[in-house]
């Protein structure tokens, strides 16, 4: 399987920013620029867990939203987290990761990557102005790792 897809792996807890970030990358997915893939798309009625672990197959980038819900999730840990840094240890994933809300990220594999942004600050902890301005910056950033290197010389 070609691996094409953004794979967006966030704990539920967490929805609100991840919101934010879907709704700041939606002129690219509109586009087709950028094509992510989250649990939103899994229908009713499919199997879930293969409808993952499908996606987890397709991903070129995994962006990880990492919080302390993040963290906390064992089906994160055993089931996305796990894989996709396997495949980035292999070269067929990049790991491109933002700090939600201040965690324990060094106590994992997630601290050997580099952050998408100054984790210092988690995007939580910032003013609404200011983590929209974040955002699409790390969202602009994100849409120039997943380009395909033909259509951005077309622009």
């Amino acid at each position: 399987m070609k691996r094409e897809k953004i794979f967006v792996s966030y704990s539920h807890k967490d929805k609100k920013l991840f919101d934010e970030f879907k709704e700041m990358l939606a002129p690219a997915i509109r586009k087709g620029i950028v094509d992510i893939w989250d649990d939103s798309r899994i229908a009713a009625g499919a199997n879930w867990k293969q409808e993952i672990e499908n996606a987890l197959d397709a991903a070129k980038i995994a962006v990880l939203l990492v919080s302390p819900a993040f963290l906390a999730s064992e089906f994160i840990a055993n089931h996305e987290l796990q894989p996709l840094l396997e495949a980035a240890k292999k070269g067929g994933v990049k790991i491109y990761w933002l700090c939600l809300k201040h965690c324990l990220f060094e106590e994992t594999e997630i601290a050997t990557y580099q952050a998408a942004h100054d984790i210092r600050t988690p995007l939580a902890a910032l003013e609404p102005k200011k983590r929209g301005a974040l955002l699409s910056k790390t969202c602009h950033e994100l849409i120039k790792l997943a380009e395909d290197p033909k259509r951005a010389r077309r622009r």
